[in-house]
């Protein structure tokens, strides 16, 4: 399907989702994580025959998409272009969750636990510069001094710490549980749900002939959309294999004590640092609160080293085990 055909598609559909079935155009989307779910999710919203293909399935613990926990945030510094998309995100998340969650699931997507960024003296200059951006969108944010942080959130060492900004409407999105309630909802919607590994099939005149799948099978459509995360790089070596990077992340969830609840998320934000964010002697962190039980998540962010997201090994190592213990035991 041309550029111009699958706007004009897209927009008379969402004027009226009545299309008979059978002249809807056929989609299909390589790519069951964050983007190709709810990709598809709407496609098949606005009257398209949909096929979702994911080589592991929606949700699995290989993509990016498939962590527990993820964090939705309106401030990306001078990037406004993710806060203008964070605006849309987040009535459409309540919506969502709204109509699932609360009548269906019985459990939340997003939940609601503010961010925290904290820093030195040397980088509260940028703090005041983040709320007048944020403000013009509508986020509300609060500039906290050192003695403030101390009574909002006691359980977090500030020995060094000037200042934070307190975003208030961001919070955390239950990453993995979302990719699999939307490729439910989808399914539950008329759109077909398959695991299958796909490659880009052979092109002539400009236009891919259909999808490869490793069992030999070839599957056509009028249009294909590729949301393969950090996959991309291998399917399209020849475009992407130099433009895109797919950095290693080791990612700790750490054990509160008994009985102690000051971690979970409805008492604590998730947490970083703004303004030059290097942790002295520990390198540069950010994390999460206690969600589902799991323990506070902590990421370390200085490994440079990439990654093969079938083939590398996913194990931390003991220096690794020790950082964050190290870390977490100074700041918490």
């Amino acid at each position: 399907m041309k550029r111009r055909a699958f706007l004009q598609f897209t927009t008379a559909s969402a004027l009226s989702a009545t299309l008979p079935l059978q002249s809807a155009p056929e989609i299909i989307v390589i790519g069951a994580g964050a983007f190709g779910g709810w990709t598809a999710f709407y496609l098949r919203e606005m009257g398209a025959r949909v096929t979702l293909l994911d080589a592991y399935g929606a949700g699995n613990t290989r993509a990016s998409s498939g962590g527990e926990t993820r964090l939705l945030r309106a401030d990306y510094g001078e990037q406004e272009i993710y806060t203008k998309l964070a605006l849309r995100a987040f009535p459409l998340w309540r919506h969502w969750q709204e109509e699932w969650g609360q009548k269906e699931f019985g459990k939340q997507m997003f939940l609601p636990s503010g961010r925290l960024l904290m820093a030195r003296a040397e980088g509260l200059a940028n703090f005041k510069e983040r709320q007048t951006r944020l403000a013009k969108y509508n986020f509300k944010t609060e500039i906290l001094s050192h003695d403030e942080l101390k009574y909002r959130w006691p359980q977090i060492n500030y020995e060094d710490i000037a200042g934070g900004i307190y975003d208030t409407t961001s919070g955390i999105l239950k990453a993995r549980e979302a990719c699999r309630i939307v490729a439910e909802q989808f399914q539950q919607r008329g759109g077909k749900m398959q695991i299958a590994h796909a490659q880009p099939g052979d092109a002539a005149n400009g236009e891919m002939q259909g999808l490869k799948l490793a069992n030999g099978e070839i599957l056509r459509a009028s249009l294909y959309v590729f949301a393969c995360g950090p996959w991309l790089r291998k399917v399209f070596p020849a475009l992407l294999g130099k433009r895109l990077r797919t950095p290693r992340r080791d990612v700790f969830f750490i054990g509160t004590p008994p009985g102690d609840d000051r971690f979970s998320w409805q008492r604590m934000p998730s947490w970083g640092f703004g303004g030059p964010s290097n942790e002295p002697e520990f390198g540069k962190w950010y994390g999460f609160p206690d969600v589902d039980e799991r323990g506070l998540k902590a990421c370390p962010v200085d490994d440079a080293n990439q990654i093969d997201p079938d083939m590398d090994e996913r194990l931390v190592s003991a220096y690794q085990i020790k950082r964050a213990h190290d870390y977490l035991g100074w700041r918490f």
